[in-house]
């Protein structure tokens, strides 16, 4: 077993994410920006994120949840997923959909701190995390807001994610998910996200999902933006 975790901890450090929320002067480091009230923020917990490493290209389904909203995503390995405008506590659960020994893992992180590790090298294993007393899956989220960063691979890229009352800036790795907890206060109001690359390792493949459906793509650029409606 301390074999395993060796091998988690070098699969996870091989791959980088931060997610940098900026807040007021005063806040907890991490927060959302008031567009129309600069500099009158309140506090509001760190963001929470994730990590599914492991043997590449390992299918998984997983349930992610908050205090207020859940999400179940279908990927394979790595994923970096950030919850944005988020509610903790927290919890994962990551169903391996592979009759083998490769092994996936889950890293939870609050911040830029690493909080919570669970893995698994079972056949159709499970690997769970939570940060928190975390309560049972809530209801699906309503509206299901994402931004699906698909590639290019391991492009670095920073990200501006806003509805109608709040602004938040995530940097982070791709492949990612930006998981976009309540906009507007659940109200289904506009939501767009400018992305914008660090470095360059080619152009920009991403997909706005709104309520399971596909609502714009591109395939395109190294700066741009998405919006639904």
């Amino acid at each position: 077993m301390r074999n395993a975790a060796s091998i988690v901890r070098a699969a996870l450090g091989a791959l980088t994410l931060a997610l940098l929320v900026f807040g007021s002067a005063g806040c907890n480091g991490f927060g959302y920006t008031d567009i129309t009230l600069p500099g009158n923020t309140r506090n509001i917990p760190p963001q929470n994120s994730f990590r599914i490493v492991g043997r590449l290209g390992t299918p998984f389904v997983a349930k992610i949840s908050d205090s207020r909203s859940s999400w179940k995503i279908t990927g394979v390995v790595p994923l970096n997923i950030i919850i944005v405008n988020n509610a903790p506590p927290v919890r994962i659960a990551v169903n391996k959909l592979t009759n083998d020994d490769s092994l996936v893992s889950v890293e939870i992180i609050t911040g830029l701190t690493v909080r919570n590790l669970g893995s698994t090298v079972d056949r159709f294993g499970l690997a769970v995390g939570n940060w928190g007393l975390a309560p049972n899956f809530q209801p699906a989220a309503n509206p299901d807001v994402r931004f699906f960063v698909k590639g290019p691979s391991l492009q670095v890229f920073d990200a501006l994610v806003e509805d109608e009352q709040n602004a938040y800036v995530v940097e982070a790795t791709a492949p990612a998910m930006i998981l976009f907890d309540s906009p507007a206060g659940g109200s289904g109001a506009r939501v767009d996200a400018t992305f914008t690359e660090v470095g360059f390792r080619g152009v920009f493949n991403i997909d706005l999902i709104y309520n399971n459906v596909v609502v714009q793509s591109v395939f395109t650029g190294t700066d741009v933006t998405l919006k639904f409606p």
